[in-house]
Order: C-alpha cells, then sequence, then structure tokens
C-alpha cells in the first residue's frame, strides 16, 4: 500500500467517525428516556439534601471525634 492510499484510507475513516458521532449526537432521545433521567435527578437531589443535613448538624463533629475514639 503506498502512502496516497493509506492517507486517503485515513481521511474516509475519519469523516465517518465525524459523520457517525454528528449522526449519534443528533438523534432525538424517547420520552421514556428523559423521564428516567428526570426521576433519577430528583432522586438524586433528595438523597444530597438528607446529606447534607446530616454533616451540618452540629452534633455530628462531635459524633465524629467520638468514634474515632
Amino acid at each position: 500500500m503506498d502512502k496516497l492510499t493509506a492517507v486517503t484510507l485515513i481521511m474516509i475513516a475519519a469523516f465517518m467517525a465525524q459523520a457517525a458521532t454528528t449522526y449519534f449526537k443528533s438523534r432525538p432521545r424517547s420520552a421514556k428516556v428523559d423521564d428516567n433521567l428526570e426521576r433519577e435527578n430528583a432522586e438524586l437531589k433528595a438523597r444530597i439534601s438528607a446529606l447534607e443535613a446530616i454533616v451540618t448538624e452540629p452534633g455530628y463533629e462531635l459524633k465524629q471525634q467520638i468514634s474515632r475514639l
């Protein structure tokens, strides 16, 4: 295989990869996937809020220090 053929094949492969990437990014997602992501996001926000409440509680640091002993 000569250099020109190799360069041509590399360019074609790069073009096809770019076209595939653009195609898959532009496809619309289904509403079911969006609903699942929204539900999961809401659940994670609730968990983070609970963890923040625990960690910012005044007795938390004292409990941590006692448990280290």
